[in-house]
């Protein structure tokens, strides 16, 4: 079988099987039972430039047909980006869903992290990682988002990062907050 089928038989099956359909390089060298090393990488590359493969972002796939259409693909691919970090949530973007300022951010989430901070531009919208040090967040802080399966800031704490950081804080609705 060749590389390339073996590759999208094995990604369609997982879709099948209930799997969200963005795939790490990790995830597609282990349906494919193959050594994630620069060969698998290349050929990787390869199926994205002819086409039977759609790169997400760095080191993220997914498959042309079948991508994923689920409410959270930005929230899946940041939590798949930083799998081995604390991340929720948080600023703007958690501040915007729950009403809390007028503006909506489309194609944009902003994510508190314990690893680096940064944009990455995927092929869905922005997911910016903002760097946090505090190691000690409660229920009172965040909360699980089962829909999205990440962690959600709540509203004092998304205000406070918003601080934190310096951003703008014109645009809270103080009467959304207080009630």
């Amino acid at each position: 079988m060749n590389f390339a089928l073996k590759v999208t038989t094995a990604l369609h099956l997982a879709i099948k099987n209930g799997h969200f359909g963005i795939f790490t390089t990790r995830d597609i060298g282990l349906a494919t039972e193959e050594s994630v090393n620069d060969n698998f990488r290349k050929k990787l590359s390869k199926g994205v430039s002819k086409r039977w493969l759609l790169k997400v972002c760095r080191d993220i796939y997914a498959l042309p047909g079948n991508e994923p259409t689920k409410r959270g693909v930005l929230e899946y691919i940041a939590s798949r980006l930083h799998w081995d970090k604390f991340i929720y949530v948080s600023l703007e973007s958690e501040l915007s869903r729950q009403g809390i300022i007028s503006q909506i951010p489309f194609g944009y989430l902003t994510v508190m992290t314990q690893g680096r901070s940064g944009k990455i531009e995927t092929r869905y919208g922005t997911i910016e990682f903002t760097h946090t040090s505090r190691k000690n967040l409660s229920e009172e802080d965040v909360y699980y988002d089962p829909d999205t399966r990440i962690f959600r800031a709540r509203a004092k704490r998304a205000i406070a990062d918003l601080k934190r950081v310096g951003r703008n804080t014109d645009m809270i609705n103080e009467e959304v907050v207080n009630d």
